[in-house]
């Protein structure tokens, strides 16, 4: 049940990738980082659309992780790029590619070694209170270290994937977070009403989605989608596994099979986030391909 849960929710990530990046790529450059980007861009049909897919994957992928752990949810959220593929296609009538079919096939293959040979334990929800002080502040300053390092970048390729990697860190925070008031919520409302982190999680939640359409304003959705989508599950599974005494087999050829699947998924879904279905053909890069194309044939000819 919470591996399809955390598929359905992948689902609608997807659908809110695509939708978002089409209309924050093109919002006044005044806005960048400013709050003031979502109320702009909350008059625009499709990206509400977007943000209602989002809403709607949060919550799936909260009740996912009501009952499992953050190790085992969050390297499904990869699967988002996987499912942005078909949708993206769908949208233009177009078909898949081989390299689009070879980065599916990697993504799928990690993620089965990942949650099949690593066999993650659920682990605790909670932690003393200076630990969660720490791994928040922690955090939190990694995210803001990429953003001010984006923040300088000369290219906006560098700006985009540095801002999308610190929106993605957010989001690995937000999901640790938002499995704590779960784990609360039934039991002690009073406790969790006067804790702080669901207050921290509604900024953190807020500040993230800032910085993902901040990263999809800067730069083409190749450079920003791959930091984003492979940050919140590697900082989601390192809170879980360093924080919450969530654990992986650790045999030694346990760990190879592990480490293979990891990097398979990474590789893969850097492959999904650089086809063109998810870029769109009015992406430079795409541009530079059909010149070339068109160059050869009039040669040819």
């Amino acid at each position: 049940m919470v591996l399809v849960l955390a598929l359905a929710a992948s689902v609608f990530f997807a659908a809110a990738y695509v939708l978002q990046y089409h209309e924050a790529h093109e919002a006044p450059k005044g806005l960048f980082l400013s709050p003031r980007l979502l109320l702009e861009l909350a008059r625009h049909r499709i990206w509400v659309f977007g943000l209602l897919a989002m809403f709607i994957g949060n919550g799936l992928q909260a009740w996912a992780l009501a009952d499992g752990s953050l190790a085992v949810v969050e390297p499904v959220l990869t699967a988002s790029l996987l499912f942005a593929l078909p949708i993206s296609a769908a949208w233009r009538r177009e078909r898949l590619r081989a390299m689009e079919w070879i980065g599916a096939v990697m993504v799928s293959a990690g993620l089965g070694l990942l949650l099949g040979v690593g066999s993650p334990t659920v682990g605790r929800a909670d932690m003393p209170q200076y630990e969660w002080m720490l791994v928040t502040l922690a955090t939190c300053g990694l995210g803001l270290f990429l953003v001010a390092a984006g923040q300088r970048a000369p290219w906006p390729s560098y700006k985009a994937a540095l801002i999308g990697g610190g929106a993605g860190v957010l989001f690995g925070l937000q999901d640790a977070l938002t499995r704590y008031c779960l784990h609360w919520i039934s039991r002690d409302f009073t406790h969790l009403a006067l804790s702080w982190q669901p207050y921290v999680l509604l900024v953190i939640a807020v500040y993230g989605l800032v910085l993902a359409q901040s990263a999809y304003e800067a730069g083409s959705l190749t450079a920003a989608l791959p930091p984003m989508t492979v940050g919140e599950p590697v900082i989601g599974m390192l809170i879980g596994m360093l924080a919450l005494n969530e654990q992986l087999n650790s045999a030694p050829i346990d760990l190879f099979w592990e480490a293979l699947g990891a990097v398979s998924m990474i590789w893969g879904t850097w492959m999904l986030a650089r086809s063109p279905l998810v870029v769109g053909k009015t992406h430079p890069r795409w541009h530079k391909f059909e010149e070339r194309v068109l160059h050869h044939k009039s040669d040819v000819l």
